[in-house]
């Protein structure tokens, strides 16, 4: 279980970006955060990934994998547990690579390095992983630099790295946003198969995603949980007023029917 307890980050300031945030994630489940840029989405996933920078910190409450302390933790401690116990997905891949390192070197090292696989089988599981993710021309992929692949592709290749490693929790930060529909729709399918195996916090504006895949959406507005259901109850009645701008932008007008005449 993944347990998120009265959570507060503030700036070296004193300026609050978190504020008492608390849920759980278990294995089989799809849990969806969104709300407006800004409201401390992304400061979470830095929290329970270790990665806080140097000008935040966390001022009280704690975070459990597996009932782990991770607030606890040194650095180097939390990294060992990046992986293989949490997996991210970045929001930008195109700074979750080295961009001057073949993507190949670097998808082999992790898997060796977290998996302890030799350089074969770990060079066979990228190639498998890669294909997975419909990136079917996998030694042009491995020989590439990050710099020569589009941010979806490079997307694709961070989740394939995750699949790979099959982490016990999963913190996905817009992980649809820089896909086309086909890819977006390869990934939604490949995020349910997994949950099986992981729980899931799906960082999203992708109102269909949220739908699909969660059960439940929470809702954050400056640094806290403001509302929290299903994503048809929060479209249906929204009590907070970005839920409320959210939902009637969603709304789509109803298409006029076209008629076709014959000349």
């Amino acid at each position: 279980m993944l347990e998120v307890q009265n959570v507060s980050v503030f700036t070296g300031n004193g300026l609050p970006l978190l504020r008492n945030i608390t849920f759980s994630l278990g294995p089989g489940e799809i849990l969806g955060l969104t709300g407006e840029s800004g409201s401390g989405k992304t400061t979470l996933i830095k929290s329970i990934m270790g990665i806080l920078p140097k000008s935040c910190r966390l001022v009280s409450g704690k975070i459990l994998a597996n009932n782990i302390d991770l607030t606890a933790l040194t650095s180097g401690e939390h990294r060992k547990l990046c992986g293989t116990h949490l997996g991210f997905v970045p929001q930008s891949p195109m700074t979750a690579f080295d961009s001057r390192i073949r993507l190949g070197t670097q998808i082999t090292e992790t898997l060796r390095l977290r998996l302890g696989l030799s350089p074969t089988t770990a060079t066979e599981l990228a190639r498998q992983q890669l294909f997975a993710v419909n990136l079917s021309d996998s030694t042009r992929i491995m020989e590439s630099y990050p710099s020569q692949l589009s941010g979806g592709m490079l997307q694709r290749v961070a989740i394939a790295i995750l699949m790979a490693l099959q982490p016990s929790y999963i913190l996905a930060d817009e992980p649809t946003s820089a896909l086309d529909t086909v890819n977006r729709d390869l990934l939604l399918n490949l995020l349910q198969n997994q949950v099986s195996r992981s729980g899931i916090l799906m960082i999203s504006h992708d109102i269909a995603a949220l739908k699909a895949l969660c059960k439940t959406v929470m809702v954050m507005e400056n640094g806290a949980i403001t509302e929290k259901g299903s994503m048809e109850q929060l479209l249906l009645s929204p009590c907070r007023k970005w839920t409320k701008e959210f939902a009637a932008a969603y709304r789509l007008p109803e298409k006029e029917d076209w008629l076709w005449t014959e000349y």
